[in-house]
């Protein structure tokens, strides 16, 4: 029971809320944290290491240094935007995310490296 829980229950409610919970988001470049918080943290932990769904969904460890080493600012703002092989993921403009603050984002992920 608990792997299908596990397996079902937290996975489907994580797609739950990515899509019908929606932000909307017009931030000013002080709120870019909370677009992080609120549209991210639940699969990339708010650590980036990886929240337990995020883990099962394999969402990358954002505080490892060969990953940090392996991507491109413009590697992470076209997985933002475009998406990543994760059949999972969902890019941040279907989600109601104003993507003007892609560089902003890409520096809070660079941040968890520190």
């Amino acid at each position: 029971m608990k792997k299908l829980f596990s397996y079902c229950v937290i996975p489907a409610t994580a797609i739950f809320s990515l899509y019908f919970v929606q932000p909307s988001f017009t931030a000013s470049a002080n709120d870019v944290k909370l677009i992080y918080k609120d549209t991210c943290e639940l699969c990339h932990g708010p650590d980036g290491k990886g929240s337990e769904a995020g883990k099962q969904f394999g969402v990358p460890d954002f505080s490892d240094p060969d990953y940090q080493r392996s991507r491109t600012d413009e590697d992470m703002k076209e997985s933002m935007t475009k998406g990543t092989k994760n059949p999972n993921y969902v890019p941040l403009g279907d989600l109601g995310v104003d993507l003007s603050h892609l560089d902003e984002l890409v520096q809070i992920v660079r941040g968890f490296s520190k």
